[in-house]
C-alpha cells in the first residue's frame, strides 16, 4: 500500500454572494444564496483581491450582495486560487 503526502494550509475562504436562490430549489436541499467561493492563501492581499473581484463582477454584469470570509483548516494547497487563476 502506498502512502501519499499532501501539502495543506489554513486557507481563507472568500464567498461572493450574488443573490437569493429560488425557494423551490432551497426546499429540495439547494443553498439559500447563490454566488462564488474561492479558497486563497492566507498571505493574500485581501483589499486588492476584493477590489479586483468587484471589478470582475461589474464587468460581467453579475448581481452583488456581499463578501464574506472564513478560515478553512487543512485546505489542499493544490486547490488554492490566485488572481491569475480567477481571470
Amino acid at each position: 500500500m502506498k502512502t501519499k503526502t499532501i501539502e495543506v494550509c489554513d486557507a481563507i475562504c472568500i464567498n461572493i454572494v450574488c443573490g437569493n436562490n429560488d425557494w423551490d430549489d432551497i426546499k429540495i436541499g439547494g443553498p439559500a444564496t447563490l454566488g462564488y467561493e474561492f479558497g486563497v492563501a492566507p498571505d493574500t492581499n485581501m483589499h486588492e483581491l476584493k477590489s479586483k473581484l468587484k471589478g470582475f463582477i461589474k464587468k460581467y454584469d453579475r448581481p452583488f450582495m456581499k463578501f464574506t470570509q472564513s478560515v478553512i483548516e487543512d485546505f489542499h494547497v493544490k486547490h488554492l486560487w490566485t488572481l491569475g487563476r480567477m481571470y
